[in-house]
Order: C-alpha cells, then sequence, then structure tokens
C-alpha cells in the first residue's frame, strides 16, 4: 500500500464520525426546534440533509484528491484513463436514453417510482441522475479492469 494511505484512511474514519455526530446533533436541534414552532419540520428536514449532503460531498472530493496525490503513477494514469473512457462511455449510453425520453412516445411509458412512491419532477431527476450515475460507474468499472489486464 502506498505510503500515506493509512493516514488517508483514518482520516476518513474520523471525518465520517464527525459528520455523522454533527447530523445527529443538528438533528436533534431542528427536531427541537420544530417541536417549539422557531422553524418548519419540513424545512428543518432539508437544512440538516443540505448540511449532511455538503459535508460529504466535500470530504469525498477532499479524500479523492489526497488518495490520487499519493497513489503511484500507473495507478493514477489507470484511474484517467478509466474515468474518461469508462465514464464517458456510460454518459454516452444515458445521453441515449435522455435523447429518447424527450421523444413523443416516451410520454407514454410509465417509469417506476423509486423514492418512496414519489412520482413528482425531483424524484424523476434524482432517479435519473442515479442511473447516469451508475452508467458511468459501470463503463469505469470496466475500463479500469480492462486497462489492468491489459498491462499484466
Amino acid at each position: 500500500m502506498a505510503k500515506g494511505l493509512w493516514k488517508i484512511i483514518a482520516l476518513s474514519l474520523a471525518g465520517v464520525l464527525a459528520i455523522v455526530v454533527l447530523v445527529v446533533v443538528g438533528g436533534v436541534i431542528a427536531v427541537l426546534a420544530s417541536d417549539k414552532g422557531l422553524i418548519a419540520e419540513d424545512a428543518a428536514l432539508l437544512i440538516i440533509s443540505a448540511v449532511m449532503a455538503v459535508l460529504m460531498m466535500a470530504l469525498s472530493l477532499w479524500l479523492g484528491v489526497a488518495w490520487m496525490a499519493r497513489i503511484d503513477e500507473a495507478a493514477r494514469e489507470a484511474h484517467k484513463a478509466s474515468w474518461f473512457y469508462g465514464g464517458s462511455g456510460g454518459l454516452a449510453v444515458g445521453g441515449v436514453f435522455i435523447i429518447l425520453a424527450s421523444t413523443p412516445p416516451a410520454a407514454r411509458l410509465t417509469v417506476p417510482a423509486w423514492f418512496d412512491g414519489r412520482t413528482d419532477p425531483a424524484a424523476y431527476a434524482a432517479s435519473g441522475a442515479v442511473g447516469l450515475m451508475a452508467l458511468m460507474l459501470i463503463g469505469y468499472g470496466v475500463v479500469w479492469g480492462w486497462w489492468w489486464l491489459a498491462r499484466r
């Protein structure tokens, strides 16, 4: 394992624990504030979710940068190639679905509700984003495996 990766793993665990503590404390404060009528329940939930999302994304971005700085050149090139070719390939496959979804016949299709039975536009947008990310990650995984197999 590359030098310094154990430190990143320890910091990752500490960061996740800190975020969990912050979200729990924030959730308790939000519940108490909504019980006292200081803030609406929906607003409290939105605030806690937004804070958690921002913290998780900031932590993951920081960890990704720290990790990429510490891996060797071959691993770095494998990941760059995988994200470019595999991620772009997955995005292209998703793009086909986006184009097909914009055609008039697609209006008659029914899409299952992935988010607690919700069928509002935000839930469908989130479903599409998750699907697109899944296609990009599948493409990434395929190209990453191919990259390493080709260099064995």
